[in-house]
């Protein structure tokens, strides 16, 4: 009996060494399939206001390399990365740029690094970002902090975290500056419809 019972232990802490996350496993588990959609709750904390700002939407994001930010709170604003082109679209103020991605730019590296986290470019991620990653029996923890930065400042900070065996539900961004931004994040949304919908939310951006 007390045999038995020892190899039911082993077996279960078996179990639970082969569930353990690992950073490979979180990124295949929010990697798109077709394509993903995700809702998100944006805060940020800025030195120079006394309020905080807050906006709500959906991050799509679909393979090679494509991620799109549909702000529809406080106001409706769409920025799209294909590969390394950025455009952006404000409707209400008219307002339209394509650009470069360009990686040095903190706003721009933490899109980028988010867009490389949903879909799973772990190789883009070890060339820009020391990566530190934990798991704990119920939460997982990411820590990518830019190699490169100005002497003067503290470089570029953004830590994802989820609940065990799921994907991210929760994103910082700490900007050399000081300001900083935290996201809320649902689970991520797969399925043709969703591809669709991000179909034509790009065809509609570039026909603005």
């Amino acid at each position: 009996m007390i045999k038995k019972s020892f190899v039911l232990i082993l077996c279960c802490f078996s179990l639970s060494c082969l569930a353990e996350d690992t950073l490979e496993t979180v990124m295949q588990r929010m990697k798109p399939e077709t394509a993903v959609q995700i809702v998100y709750q944006e805060t940020r904390y800025m030195g120079l206001f006394d309020e905080d700002w807050q906006g709500s939407g959906f991050l799509y994001a679909a393979l090679p390399g494509t991620m799109l930010k549909q702000q529809l709170k406080p106001e409706i604003e769409i920025m799209a990365a294909q590969g390394s082109q950025l455009t952006y679209h404000k409707p209400a103020t008219q307002t339209y740029h394509q650009l470069h991605l360009d990686e040095s730019d903190p706003m721009m590296a933490s899109l980028a690094a988010f867009k490389a986290m949903l879909t799973a470019n772990l190789v883009y991620l070890r060339q820009l970002y020391q990566l530190k990653f934990t798991a704990m029996e119920s939460v997982w923890k990411l820590e990518m902090t830019a190699k490169e930065h100005e002497p003067d400042e503290q470089p570029l900070k953004i830590i994802m975290q989820g609940l065990s065996e799921h994907a991210a539900n929760k994103m910082q961004v700490f900007l050399p500056d000081g300001d900083r931004s935290s996201y809320v994040l649902s689970q991520p949304q797969q399925g043709l419809a969703i591809k669709h919908k991000l179909t034509g939310l790009l065809q509609s951006l570039k026909g603005h």
